[in-house]
């Protein structure tokens, strides 16, 4: 028994030190996605609507494992009277996520299965969900045009769980992620709702339909964004496993192999190991099902001297959205200009790290050389006559044709709130110098091919990062990156 009570003590403590966190990381999660600092939403910022009832609330305690969250992943506080978040606002996503009563529920570990997920092909990813969820409500509560109805026969305490919501929970959704949508994107919706009348009433299906196309409607979302939808435990709801005939955005996520809190006599709610699970399987389907940015064709600009190539290319969904890369190029000269006929150069870029870009080549023609003035020399009388010209020219009257190696950077890594820049060049033994705005400009540490500069300070959002690249025999590389 002592020993229940001082692991109680410990994880209490620990909750209690996540919300003192929240306090102090609130502005740093609000400025990661405001308006005010971008002009557009940032299409990395991947935003997902969950709503339901007691699982999607979250029923089993916190432990001290789930505190741990990872970088990039936030929650919109959506329910009202909380001690330290205020509604509408971007925090770090400390459980519990829902309102006050709830606790750790499958939506806290879709969230950040989702980062998990996602940063292997991008690290600029973030994540952020906007959870909405009465313990015991019929899918009644959740209709925009029978949730009054509903809850005003509804049991008192449920009556003050929709009250954190202004009573009504399908407005505060849509209220919250238009607040959202001036920060990122919506890419989907959860939902685990069914215990209470899901299980056999016909009209349950053709209900979750409606509240979903009223969403998409008053959100202004597009025809393919998916709602996941999750078995009670047993696994047995006909009506869910019958709900992707309403639609073809819809999907059953199943809760087979978990059993409830079976120690406790209870199942009706999923224990802590069973929402970790099931958080990561409606994450592993989100990320098979989500609409994708698509993008049209590249375009490719060399620069004035022919010493680099910029690609671009624009996302059709969020035309504010685009992609772009500068990168090195070598020139090697393929055949000498002489005093009779011009030569060729040939123009090759570095690799593009993304790899919806080609590496280009351009051709390039060097003119003729200028034949070579006549030196007057006295002859015997003293008079002075010219030199002949010779049709062929010598080494010192072709211009330098040495070209040398070239230098360039992968993987550089500059993020806001962050003391450190990191990333690899291309060659060993190269010097490694990081100008950050104003500041001088320092030598890096290099390990092999990877680099890193420490410093005393936090890297702030727009700042300008210049990395210059140096090594004997080879092209000086300078390239500027801009802090996210």
């Amino acid at each position: 028994m002592k020993g229940k009570i001082k692991r109680n003590t410990v994880i209490t403590l620990l909750m209690v030190l996540a919300l003192v966190m929240q306090t102090f990381l609130a502005p740093l999660a609000a400025n990661t996605a405001s308006a005010e600092e971008e002009k557009n939403p940032d299409p990395n910022f991947h935003i997902y609507i969950a709503f339901g009832q007691s699982n999607m609330e979250g029923n089993p305690k916190v432990e001290e494992e789930d505190l741990d969250i990872p970088d990039n992943y936030y929650m919109m506080q959506t329910a009202d009277g909380h001690k330290e978040r205020k509604v509408g606002e971007w925090y770090p996503a400390v459980p519990p996520l829902a309102n006050n009563n709830a606790q750790l529920s499958l939506v806290d570990y879709f969230g950040r299965n989702m980062v998990y997920l996602k940063s292997e092909d991008n690290p600029d990813i973030k994540i952020g969900l906007i959870v909405v969820a009465v313990a015991g409500s019929s899918i009644k509560g959740f209709d925009k045009d029978t949730y009054e109805e509903y809850y005003s026969t509804a049991a008192d305490w449920m009556q003050g769980i929709a009250g954190q919501y202004g009573g009504n929970p399908y407005q505060r959704i849509i209220d919250m992620a238009k607040k959202a949508q001036e920060d990122g994107v919506i890419k989907g919706i959860l939902m685990h709702q069914g215990e209470t009348d899901g299980g056999s009433n016909t009209w349950w299906p053709t209900t979750v339909k409606k509240i979903y196309d009223d969403m998409i409607a008053d959100l202004g979302l597009g025809d393919n964004i998916p709602l996941l939808a999750g078995q009670p435990v047993g696994n047995d709801y006909q009506t869910i496993k019958k709900l992707p005939e309403q639609s073809e955005n819809f999907y059953e996520i199943s809760s087979e192999g978990f059993n409830g809190d079976v120690e406790n006599n209870n199942r009706v709610h999923f224990t802590a190991a069973e929402n970790r699970e099931f958080g990561k399987r409606y994450a592993e389907k989100m990320v098979e099902v989500e609409p994708q940015y698509t993008f049209g064709e590249p375009t490719y600009e060399w620069a004035a001297d022919g010493m680099s190539v910029t690609a671009k290319r624009v996302c059709n969904e969020l035309s504010y959205y685009v992609q772009e890369e500068t990168v090195a190029a070598t020139k090697t000269i393929t055949k000498e200009a002489t005093v009779n006929e011009e030569g060729t150069a040939v123009y090759t870029s570095a690799d593009f790290a993304n790899s919806a870009f080609v590496k280009q080549t351009k051709t390039e023609t060097i003119a003729k050389l200028q034949p070579a003035a006549a030196t007057p020399v006295p002859n015997n009388t003293g008079t002075p006559t010219a030199t002949p010209v010779n049709d062929s020219t010598t080494d010192t009257d072709k211009e330098d044709t040495v070209v040398k190696k070239s230098l360039k950077l992968t993987s550089v890594v500059c993020k806001k709130n962050t003391k450190k820049i990191t990333g690899k060049v291309s060659e060993k033994g190269a010097t490694v110098k990081i100008k950050v705005g104003k500041k001088t400009a320092k030598k890096a540490t290099l390990k092999g091919k990877k680099f890193t500069l420490k410093l005393s300070y936090k890297l702030k959002k727009k700042t300008k990062v210049t990395i210059t690249v140096t090594k004997k025999n080879y092209k000086t590389f300078k390239k500027t990156y801009t802090v996210k």
